[in-house]
């Protein structure tokens, strides 16, 4: 029997993703019917959202008064134009992930205090399920967001060669340089942490949120992920040397060639050479 794949982080932000966004549509829907007094709900979405233009409706209809209605729905659309903006920027940005996530916990609440305050609480147990099937994908789009949403190295042509000044891994004990990883994400502030000018070479150690990246003339060669910095040391081998910046305990940044301590701590210029 052929097992089967476990689905990478990118695969389940974008299921969470997909999931807000399906979720929204429903809700707008069911907003609508509310709205026109269409009996027909779909699970798949808002509960607040969907009571309050109903409640707007049946207000309506014992009063007479438009107003009603345009209030149910107003107070509606405030509850679902915060998810469309999750949706549209959790596209890049983690904290919109955990912002639906929030907001979705939210409405589940309020469902299951009305479920529980109800006569029949069975008749909102699909409603309720259908919630914590989303509330389920939108926990792994927030845990996996981190490495959904981190650069992704360049993959190399497999018809083209790799030349002396390609960096290899200095971990595996070897000779060979170290492999470029690609281009330093744009997409995020960063702050430069420390540089130095080393054989003609241009060092540079950037942070950006949850990312700390040695780069070197304009090229990434390796990374350390995480939002609280710990003690790490990032290392390349550069045309045959060991070249390295380290985060110490203390806060002190250094770059480091062979082992050779270059006390850096801020952005400031340092020749190795």
């Amino acid at each position: 029997m052929k097992r089967k794949k476990n689905k990478s982080p990118q695969q389940l932000y974008q299921a969470a993703r997909g999931n807000l966004l399906l979720m929204l549509i429903f809700s707008a829907v069911n907003v609508a019917f509310a709205a026109f007094g269409v009996d027909i709900y779909f699970l798949f979405s808002d509960y607040l959202a969907y009571m309050l233009a109903l409640t707007g409706r049946v207000f309506l209809e014992y009063s007479d008064e438009g107003l009603y209605l345009a209030v149910g729905l107003a107070f509606a659309v405030l509850v679902l134009v915060p998810y469309l903006l999750c949706w549209i920027f959790s596209k890049k940005r983690r904290g919109w992930m955990i912002a639906a996530l929030v907001l979705f916990a939210v409405d589940t609440g309020a469902l299951v205090v009305d479920t529980l305050g109800s006569d029949d609480v069975l008749y909102n147990l699909p409603d309720l399920l259908f919630h914590i099937w989303v509330l389920v994908y939108l926990v792994l789009g927030v845990k996996h967001a981190q490495q959904a949403l981190a650069p992704q190295p360049e993959e190399t042509p497999a018809t083209q060669p790799l030349v002396e000044s390609t960096f290899y891994d200095a971990s595996l004990g070897g000779q060979p340089n170290t492999p470029s990883l690609g281009v330093p994400q744009e997409e995020w502030k960063y702050r430069i942490l420390v540089t130095a000018d080393w054989n003609g070479r241009h060092i540079e150690v950037r942070r950006s949120r949850g990312l700390t990246e040695l780069v070197v003339d304009g090229r990434v060669y390796g990374r350390e992920e995480g939002v609280i910095e710990r003690e790490y040391t990032i290392s390349a081998r550069i045309d045959g040397h060991d070249v390295a910046t380290v985060f110490y305990p203390t806060g002190r940044q250094t770059i480091e060639v062979d082992g050779d301590h270059g006390l850096m701590t801020h952005p400031l210029f340092y020749d190795l050479a």
